[in-house]
């Protein structure tokens, strides 16, 4: 059988318009080739010892087993290489009967104190700004559930805007806020209602509807997120007027009664779907001593009768030691001290003792730029405090004989 060649033509010149010219048939006979028969170019070359054949195929590379799937079929791709971010130091094992922590919370903040009660809710490294205003950062602490947290700090420091979080009228800056297994911030629609629905708000002033009695007030969470009948309404609403006080005063319209009964009615309306968390923001605004006394037993009082998690934030000393179980402190756009009220009561934090003591002498100062920030600044213990103020001879009855 005769050498075939099957060199190819070289490329015209460039610039040249003639048409490379074809290979003609081999003597002896006519090849037939199937165009576009690529695996066998190299077929009939010579090799280097002068005889004609197919040249032997280079060996394959070595197959790479291919990556281990996870679960479910999806393949991870192996991150870039470099540096890894730094894994979150600490955490502790779940103790028996809390919440697993679920997808999207990180393990090692899930529990920050096994020794604590369960929360009901988890902050963590919350972060709020309007536009260039930093109102405070990276706040973590647990709000744990059946109790009586007590959220306190100077004016100005945030404490409300943190109430608006938690039932998500505000979305923070960064950060998680878990109530229960749900990420409050990450939520939308119908989700984020149900959320809602845990929560019962008594705000500063009642915020009540002035064109409707206090007993449509108090009414209105259950025609709108309900389909109970008017006569189970009336029953539920009658119900929570009495536990506050207000039975007598159903029909009266919120212009008519006073500041404390107002708060009272706004207080009953947040009771009447029975909610899992009850959030006051400062309760004792407006009202005197005696009536503050009187709001702060009920609030105790509904702790024994519910099982339900508070959460009240105040300037009010008195009111945090009496009804608190928990104390958090916001100072200087960050969070200075959370935990049992008795570690907040006996700490040696200059800003801690100066707040709780209502001392002119410490790092706070008249408004939030008259603050030093200087958490080492000397308190001084003898200085005179809101609670050496009190006159209690000139109270009345104290010229009563003993």
């Amino acid at each position: 059988m005769a050498d075939t060649d099957l060199t190819l033509p070289s490329p015209p010149a460039r610039g040249s318009t003639a048409a490379p010219a074809l290979p003609g048939p081999p003597p002896g006979g006519r090849q037939s080739v199937r165009p576009g028969d690529q695996g066998q170019q190299n077929q009939g070359q010579r090799d280097q010892g002068g005889q004609t054949g197919p040249l032997p195929l280079p060996p394959h590379p070595p197959r790479e087993e291919a990556p281990e799937r996870p679960r479910g079929g999806v393949q991870v791709l192996d991150e870039p290489r470099g540096e890894a971010p730094p894994r979150p130091q600490g955490g502790h094992d779940l103790p028996e009967g809390w919440l697993p922590c679920p997808k999207g919370a990180d393990p090692a903040e899930w529990v920050l104190d096994p020794t604590l009660p369960e929360p009901k809710i988890r902050i963590r490294h919350l972060t709020k700004a309007f536009g260039s205003r930093v109102i405070w950062e990276d706040v973590t602490f647990d709000i744990p559930k059946g109790k009586v947290t007590v959220v306190l700090g100077p004016s100005g420091t945030g404490k409300s805007v943190l109430l608006r979080h938690l039932i998500g009228l505000l979305r923070p800056t960064s950060g998680q806020l878990w109530v229960d297994d749900k990420n409050v911030p990450s939520l939308k629609n119908r989700p984020l209602l149900e959320v809602r629905k845990k929560y019962g708000v008594l705000f500063q002033d009642g915020a009540l509807f002035g064109s409707m009695t206090i007993y449509d007030n108090v009414a209105f969470p259950l025609r709108e997120h309900t389909r109970k009948g008017e006569k189970e309404i009336k029953e539920i609403v009658m119900h929570n007027l009495e536990i506050v006080g207000m039975s007598d005063a159903a029909q009266l319209y919120p212009g008519e009664i006073s500041g404390g009964m107002r708060k009272r009615a706004g207080l009953a309306r947040g009771l009447v779907l029975g909610p899992e968390i009850l959030l006051f923001d400062e309760p004792d605004s407006g009202l005197d001593p005696v009536r503050t006394a009187f709001l702060n037993e009920l609030i105790l009082d509904l702790k024994e009768r519910l099982e339900s998690t508070f959460v009240i934030v105040t300037h009010h000393i008195p009111t945090a030691k009496n009804v608190g179980d928990h104390l958090a402190l916001l100072y200087r756009k960050s969070l200075t001290l959370a935990g049992p009220k008795e570690r907040l009561l006996s700490s040696d934090m200059p800003a801690v003792r100066q707040f709780l003591r209502g001392s002119t002498s410490g790092p706070i100062g008249m408004s939030e730029e008259k603050d030093s920030g200087d958490e080492s600044a000397e308190y001084d213990p003898d200085a005179q405090g809101l609670e050496d103020t009190r006159d209690d001879e000139a109270l009345p009855g104290a010229d009563r004989p003993q």
